[in-house]
């Protein structure tokens, strides 16, 4: 299949030939702890790769919320260093490619292409040989990454965990520095129904000589951190101690960051949200510990630009005027409220709040809907398109739901999450003040987003 590309069709169907391949990997259980939370495999699988993981510098950036947004921005502040900077998160929104980063640019389908044809003969060699069959969708993902930032011979890589943290693949990494953002409830039925439980988990990442980069607020989180830390022989930088919280500067849009080393920062966040300061900080301590660790030092002048120009795609993102409309893949009770709070500052008292809604299966939906019925004028529930290992959940049962919490609130279903928009934006009209708002789930916000950006031409950009 890997092949010249020199349109934009050839290399639409070259994505969706590799999208069908990967799909392949998905077994008749979807998901089930058992069978992908396990290391055997990607250990496995690596091993046959020629262990490309071990052949370049890492950080590991583990948590409930926050995750994405801290690794990009650390990502982003190493590239405006000028290293060479790899980037693996998960899950994408849009293309599989974004998975898959350097310097800030998407790796081609071609080259992702050329990838999945080296590991085709180990992941056969697999099926046919090793007692735990092939890897699973998500591992051949991260193993993809370490084939591609092994052969890019990356300065370091940022790698943000898939699911929970001990038994999540990424773990096999060797990294240098482990982050922890925070603790929150979210994957409950698979990780545990406390944050003390989920901590447990979480702080599976942290290894021996590292320094752990803690973002944790929750005294019972930060005992456990603390307790993981001394008994692997890591060294703890814990927010709100070995660095400061950031101090927002009066009448601007900076914040005063207090670093590890003792230096300052004043920057701007490109990240929308005040809740962004706690991961900036987060990503500077990382950033210094990446210093020691492995030697590359960052100035001030790269601290700043890189928080100032770091974005990430579906997080509060603005995609159109009058009306305002917002995707954020918020999928769990803290980041709802986070963006809840970053859109109750942006709607005005004459602006009216329409919110497009689709909640994963077996989200905690209630603690969710609280805060998004609180903001709304109109709710549209819908789903997600059936993709991967997720389902949506039945869009007549948040509607249900959605009613019980707000008997007066116009809640409508439509089951087509692209003519749920459509719907909101009718409803909007071309009035400035008025807001569309799309949450729930990043499934979700990647199905929409293409109405304002069209994957194939996306795909065929990294091609040129």
């Amino acid at each position: 299949m890997t092949q010249h590309i020199t349109n934009k069709e050839d290399n639409w169907q070259q994505y969706q030939w590799l999208e069908d391949e990967l799909a392949g990997l998905i077994g008749p259980v979807r998901f089930s702890a058992e069978i992908n939370l396990r290391l055997e495999r990607i250990t496995y699988l690596l091993g046959l790769l020629g262990q490309p993981h071990e052949q370049f510098q890492s950080v590991h950036v583990g948590g409930t919320s926050g995750k994405g947004s801290t690794a990009v921005m650390i990502a982003n502040i190493l590239t405006a260093e000028g290293y060479r900077v790899g980037l693996h998160t998960s899950p994408h929104l849009q293309l599989l490619n974004e998975r898959h980063q350097i310097n800030g640019r998407m790796i081609s389908t071609s080259r992702l292409v050329a990838l999945w044809q080296q590991m085709k003969p180990a992941i056969a060699e697999m099926r046919r040989d090793f007692a735990f069959g092939a890897p699973s969708y998500f591992e051949a993902q991260f193993a993809l990454t370490c084939l591609w930032f092994a052969a890019e011979k990356v300065d370091v890589a940022v790698v943000e965990v898939g699911l929970g943290g001990l038994l999540d693949a990424t773990n096999v990494l060797p990294a240098a520095v482990a982050v922890l953002t925070n603790v929150g409830l979210d994957h409950t039925e698979i990780l545990g129904d406390t944050v003390e439980k989920i901590a447990q988990d979480k702080s599976g990442i942290f290894k021996p000589k590292q320094i752990v980069v803690s973002g944790c607020t929750q005294p019972t989180v930060q005992a456990i951190v603390a307790e993981k830390c001394t008994a692997v022989d890591a060294t703890l930088w814990q927010h709100g101690r070995e660095f400061a919280l950031p101090v927002p500067i009066a009448n601007s849009n900076q914040y005063r960051f207090s670093l590890p080393d003792g230096s300052s920062v004043t920057a701007q966040l490109g990240l929308p949200g005040a809740f962004q300061a706690q991961n900036g900080a987060v990503a500077l301590a990382a950033v210094t510990a990446v210093g020691q660790k492995i030697g590359l030092s960052v100035s001030p002048a790269a601290q700043k630009t890189g928080l100032q120009t770091a974005r990430l795609a579906g997080r509060v993102e603005q995609v159109q005027s009058n009306p305002t409309v917002i995707l954020d893949g918020a999928h769990n009770p803290d980041k709802v409220r986070a963006a809840a709070n970053v859109l109750a500052t942006r709607r005005t008292a004459e602006g009216k709040l329409i919110t497009v809604l689709a909640i994963k299966a077996g989200k905690a939906a209630t603690e969710m809907l609280t805060a998004v019925v609180e903001l709304s004028d109109a709710l549209i529930v819908t789903r997600f398109l059936e993709k991967g290992l997720w389902r949506a959940m039945p869009p007549e049962e948040l509607a249900l739901e959605a009613q019980r919490l707000a008997p007066d609130l116009p809640v409508t279903i439509e089951l087509d999450p692209l003519a749920a928009v459509q719907q909101a934006l009718t409803l909007a009209g071309d009035a400035p003040e008025n807001l569309v708002w799309v949450t729930g789930s990043l499934y979700l916000v990647g199905d929409v987003r293409a109405l304002w950006h069209e994957p194939r031409e996306l795909l065929w950009e990294l091609e040129e």
